[in-house]
């Protein structure tokens, strides 16, 4: 929009910018759809996690009047980590409108800034949301990194935590899945400490599922767990997953219950490293299990953005300034989202894999 041969007026704010991105709607990512780290603004870009390991355990009867059992808070322990910055440019110029059709409605005109910005937003949206599901299952994983594969956040050494690894050996015909499923189970029941959860699951690659359901001790019991799914949901499109705790269809793979562990595919990949590689985010033959149902184990923190205007504001995940460059040659837009994605109890995480 030009008001004067002097001045360009952009009709879009940083609150406002920031207020439309974050409102269109994540398509992308399991983790996402899971819910499984809810989102919280933090007002500092440093994250003080404290974890009380207080037992739970069943009080013991007393006679009435006499002392009561006092309460156990467990061992306390401060751990800080500063939330990672993801900043990126776009830029919109004379040449992305000039000459340039756009279609509303079936209706052809021509294009406006408007429908520039609106079409930026969705792209940078996707990016930024590849980016957040990228570090949430790096904390899965116990190893936090960024889109060059560099290291953000070692969880397992940074709570002195040593990470389980459990071979379910699915080239074996004889190997017994369901100990290795009872192996699974125990070792993430026995490291709550003080947490809740309503059941164990699983996100594993595709090689890892496609190993479990063809293996010679599973294999008749996801074919019954197949009849049973047709049946419970005949009205399901083509397409669509597993069910997300919200009751939808994820469309992001298949999905089997075996020995009360909710294995979940996911096949998901995003182009890492300075050579843009497509990596899975799950890597082949590995899976990645946890409690699900806790009630403070998960959590996405978003830190204020790097800008004046947000300082000791409570973060959004995206912040976008846009700044008109001189002469009217364009407008530039800053994109940036500085969330911290932690599981806080990383000893409650194991890592499956099958190595033949």
């Amino acid at each position: 929009m030009v008001d004067s041969l002097d001045t360009v007026n952009f009709p879009f704010t940083s609150i406002q910018l920031s207020g439309s991105i974050n409102r269109i709607p994540i398509n992308y990512g399991l983790l996402n759809a899971l819910n499984l780290f809810p989102s919280e603004g933090s007002i500092s870009t440093i994250i003080e996690i404290v974890i009380e390991d207080g037992a739970i355990r069943v009080l013991p009867a007393k006679e009435r009047g006499s002392a009561a059992t006092p309460g156990d808070r467990g061992g306390r322990k401060s751990t800080f980590i500063e939330c990672p910055h993801f900043p990126a440019e776009d830029l919109i110029t004379p040449r992305d409108l000039q000459n340039m059709i756009s279609i509303v409605n079936g209706t052809k005109g021509v294009r406006t800034l408007g429908d520039e910005v609106a079409k930026r937003l969705f792209n940078i949206r996707n990016k930024h949301t590849i980016t957040r599901e990228w570090l949430r299952m790096g904390a899965l994983k116990g190893l936090v990194t960024d889109g060059n594969g560099a290291t953000l956040v070692d969880l397992y050494a940074t709570f002195g935590i040593t990470k389980v690894t459990i071979d379910f050996l699915l080239g074996g015909a004889g190997t017994d899945i369901i100990d290795k499923c009872t192996q699974l189970r125990t070792s993430i029941a026995n490291n709550l400490k003080g947490e809740v959860m309503s059941s164990v699951e699983v996100i594993v690659s595709t090689s890892f599922f496609n190993k479990l359901i063809q293996h010679a001790k599973v294999e008749k019991f996801w074919l019954n767990w197949q009849g049973a799914q047709a049946l419970a949901q005949p009205a399901f499109a083509p397409g669509t997953g597993p069910i997300d705790r919200n009751g939808q269809p994820t469309a992001l793979g298949r999905s089997f219950v075996f020995q009360q562990i909710l294995f979940r595919e996911y096949n998901g990949q995003a182009p890492i490293g300075t050579t843009r590689t497509l990596t899975p985010f799950v890597p082949v033959d590995y899976g990645y299990a946890y409690p699900a149902g806790t009630m403070d184990t998960f959590e996405t923190w978003d830190a204020p953005a790097n800008d004046i205007r947000a300082v000791n504001q409570p973060g959004q995940e995206i912040w976008i300034s846009p700044e008109i460059l001189k002469h009217g040659e364009g407008v530039e837009l800053k994109p940036q989202s500085n969330p911290l994605a932690i599981c806080k109890r990383p000893e409650a995480l194991v890592e499956v894999m099958a190595s033949n």
